[in-house]
């Protein structure tokens, strides 16, 4: 009944900014814009990764509806969570979702059918103990056929296969799929994909493409041959986790590449951890720029459809159990305050109908940050969101 009240109050809410919206633009000096407002205004789509279970903080679905209008599963739609014992499977949070986002006139980004790195991965035990083929490939069948055929015409997009390369490598990475199954373990997923629910938009989602180099050059080979075999693959995930802000330029280029080969392009996972300084202020302000320039680079490529950020507010973000806390990577607050960096993201996307002339970025800390990350390759990290898997 408080979830019944809850949306009620909410769709009250939207139309009541809709009317009050109606006759101006996000464009115009001093309006008071969501995310979402601007991401309509700008013919894009904006979504955030979220969690059923934090619907018991009053404020986290009506303030999730009001900002974005898609939103991902952060955990509750990975293989550990669906079906954690073989045939036992579990959609109780992944319902709840898909009828917020029902509610809501929110679209719905499936992640992930397939994700098997070692150490870090949402893949059970009991798949990860399978040596022989045919068994694998007809449970990865059962599993793959069974989540998206149950939110078919519900999902409107799928990361069937989530980090194939290494991280800080450019070789596919032999996790257990590519081990028993071999390199083609890919196609066949999502192949079972577009079995079940043909209208669904098919993407590969990888991290660490954003600047150029050798990974991104493997991620796009890899991508070319998919496309060249015939396989339905109809977008790539651009994971935005930044530790230090991409070279906007370059971001858009690649973006472009992709939109050249008649993909649809998306940021995924975008977050921007603030940088170290004596000033709170300033460094809010550089976030800020920081999310403008990602936004920007999507927004100047008519394929680049979605920006979803990886969270939405401080209160709620793997980067606590990753790096720790105080490093705010979100567009709101632990208050559910907005921050600089939800500006920057809606004045990014406004950037596809109002441009300006320069991007911004400052190179410096990208350097120093690729080199600090390269440094972890030598594990996996940890996907975001795994604090919170069900």
């Amino acid at each position: 009944m408080a979830l019944v009240r809850q949306r009620s109050a909410v769709a009250f809410l939207i139309a009541i900014l809709q009317v009050a919206d109606a006759t101006g633009s996000c464009l115009d000096a001093g309006e008071d814009c969501s995310l979402r407002d601007a991401a309509a205004e700008a013919g894009m789509r904006v979504g955030a990764a979220m969690e059923p279970s934090h619907f018991s903080d009053p404020d986290y679905g009506p303030v999730l509806a009001l900002e974005f209008d898609s939103l991902t599963l952060e955990n509750s739609m990975k293989w550990q969570a669906t079906e954690p014992v073989q045939d036992n499977f579990s959609f109780a949070h992944a319902d709840a979702a898909v009828a917020f986002a029902d509610a809501n006139s929110m679209t719905v980004r499936g992640h992930n059918l397939v994700w098997a790195q070692a150490r870090v991965d949402s893949t059970p035990d009991w798949v990860e103990a399978i040596t022989d083929p045919d068994e694998l490939r007809a449970v990865l069948a059962t599993h793959v056929q069974t989540v998206v055929g149950r939110y078919a015409g519900k999902v409107d997009a799928w990361d069937v296969v989530n980090e194939p390369l290494e991280t800080a490598g450019t070789a596919l990475f032999e996790n257990h799929f590519f081990q028993v199954l071999g390199p083609g373990y890919i196609a066949e997923a999502f192949a079972l994909a577009h079995a079940a629910d043909p209208s669904a938009t098919l993407f590969l989602n990888e991290v660490l493409i954003s600047n150029g180099g050798p990974k991104f050059d493997a991620f796009l080979a890899l991508v070319t041959d998919l496309l060249q075999q015939g396989v339905p693959i109809h977008g790539v995930g651009f994971q935005g986790h930044y530790f230090g802000p991409p070279d906007p330029v370059q971001l858009e280029a690649n973006l472009r590449t992709f939109a050249d080969l008649g993909l649809i392009v998306e940021i995924t996972e975008l977050d921007s951890l603030l940088r170290p300084g004596p000033d709170l202020a300033s460094r809010l302000a550089v976030q800020g720029d920081e999310y403008f320039a990602v936004a920007r680079a999507c927004a100047r490529v008519p394929a680049c459809a979605r920006i979803t950020t990886w969270g939405f507010t401080d209160r709620y973000t793997w980067i606590d159990s990753f790096l720790g806390p105080g490093f705010a990577p979100l567009p709101l607050d632990v208050d559910y305050n907005r921050k600089p960096a939800h500006t920057g993201l809606r004045n990014g996307m406004l950037e596809r109908i109002a441009p300006t002339a320069v991007p911004v970025w400052s190179p410096g800390w990208s350097i120093v940050a690729w080199l600090g990350f390269s440094a972890l390759g030598t594990f996996r990290l940890r996907e975001p969101g795994r604090r919170d898997a069900n």
